[in-house]
C-alpha cells in the first residue's frame, strides 16, 4: 500500500506551461507543495484526522505553503492554496467534501481560485485514511516528501525544499519546547535557541504567540485576516532576542505592522497595570500620530491564558529602555 501512494505522489496530474520553468519540471507546482504543508501539520499533529477543514482556520496551512512557495518560485509570482486544494480532488487519493445542498461540478472546480470561493461550496478535503497513517508515520512522511521532491523539481529546487521542510520540523519541534516553557517559572533565557536555525527559531516564536493572541494586535485591538488566510499581525518580542535569547512567549506581543513599528521605536509601550502608553514623543511637531494617541492608557488585549500574558520584568526593561 505505501509503495501505491508513493507512485501516485510521484504522478501528480500538473499542468505545463510556458510560465513554470526548469525548477518545477516546467509543470505547476502548487499540488506537491500543498501536500508538503499537509504532511507538515499531520506530522505537528495539528492535522489529526483524515480530513482537512476548509471551513476552519487554514492559516498555518497556508503559511507553510507560502514558506515552501517562496522559496522556489520568483519574486512577486504569487498563488492560493484555494487552486491545488479543489485541483486536487483529480488524485485518486483527495477526496472534496462538499457543503450540504452544494453540488461540485467541474465548473465549480475549475473556478476555485480563492479560499473564499473555496468556502462557499466546501467543507473540506478527505484523505484516504491509509495515506494519513502514512503521513502520520516518521519514515512514511519521509518516503512521500522525498518522492514529490525528486518527482516534481529539480536537483536546486530539492535542495531548497528539503532545507525548508527540515526548518518547518525544527520550528515545529522547538514549538513544543516553548509550549512546556510557559507553564513553567520565568526563565531568562531557553538555551535549547543556540541548536535550532534562526529560521526555525523565529517560524516557532511567531508561531506561538500569534496563536496565543488569537492574531489581534494587543495594542490597538486589530484582527484581519484575509480571504487568503494572511493574517495583519506579527510577533514582536518585547525585548529583544537579540539582548536576551529569550523566545518564551511572555516574551513576546502580537502586534500590527503601525504597532510594532512603534513598539520597537519606544513610542508605545505597557504599563504594569497592562494599559497601553504613548510617548510624548510620539505628537512632537510634524508627527500626526493619527489614531495611536487615542490607545493611550487604553488596557492592552492580552491572551485568554493567563499564562501567556507578558511578564513584568520585561514589560518594566522596555519601559526602562525607552524611559518611560
Amino acid at each position: 500500500m505505501p509503495a501505491d501512494y508513493i507512485k501516485q505522489f510521484t504522478t501528480l496530474n500538473r499542468a505545463p506551461g510556458s510560465v513554470w520553468t526548469e525548477s518545477t519540471k516546467r509543470r505547476a507546482p502548487h499540488k506537491p507543495l500543498l501536500l508538503l504543508a499537509v504532511i507538515d501539520l499531520i506530522q505537528r499533529g495539528v492535522i489529526t484526522a483524515p480530513f482537512i477543514d476548509a471551513t476552519g482556520d487554514l492559516v498555518e496551512l497556508n503559511e507553510l505553503f507560502g514558506l515552501y512557495w517562496r522559496r522556489i518560485m520568483p519574486l512577486g509570482q504569487t498563488s492560493s492554496i484555494a487552486f491545488p486544494f479543489s485541483h486536487l480532488d483529480r488524485e485518486p487519493f483527495w477526496h472534496l467534501v462538499p457543503l450540504p445542498g452544494k453540488q461540485l461540478t467541474p465548473a465549480v472546480i475549475n473556478n476555485t481560485n480563492t479560499v473564499t470561493y473555496l468556502r462557499k461550496h466546501l467543507i473540506g478535503a478527505a484523505l484516504d485514511d491509509e495515506l494519513f497513517l502514512l503521513m502520520k508515520s516518521e519514515a512514511g512522511a519521509e518516503a512521500l516528501r522525498e518522492s514529490l521532491f525528486q518527482s516534481c523539481f529539480s536537483d536546486m529546487a530539492q535542495l531548497l525544499l528539503r532545507e525548508q521542510s527540515i526548518i518547518n520540523r525544527e520550528a515545529s519541534a522547538y514549538s513544543r519546547i516553548l509550549e512546556e516553557q510557559s507553564h513553567l517559572p520565568l526563565v531568562k533565557e531557553i538555551i535549547e535557541a543556540q541548536s535550532y536555525r534562526p529560521a526555525a527559531r523565529a517560524q516557532a516564536f511567531r508561531r506561538m504567540v500569534v496563536k496565543a493572541y488569537d492574531h489581534r494586535c494587543a495594542l490597538c485591538g486589530v484582527r484581519i485576516i484575509t480571504p487568503e488566510q494572511h493574517t495583519a499581525v506579527d510577533a514582536a518580542h518585547i525585548v529583544p532576542w537579540s539582548k536576551t535569547q529569550n523566545d518564551d512567549v511572555r516574551n513576546g506581543l502580537a502586534l500590527c505592522k503601525l504597532c510594532h513599528w512603534a513598539f520597537d521605536k519606544g513610542m508605545m509601550c505597557v504599563s504594569s497595570d497592562y494599559n497601553v502608553l504613548t510617548s510624548r514623543q510620539i505628537v512632537a511637531d510634524p508627527n500626526v500620530p493619527g489614531f495611536l494617541v487615542t490607545l493611550n492608557g487604553r488596557g492592552m488585549i492580552p491572551p485568554q491564558d493567563h499564562d501567556l500574558w507578558p511578564a513584568q520584568e520585561y514589560l518594566s526593561e522596555h519601559r526602562r529602555e525607552w524611559r518611560l
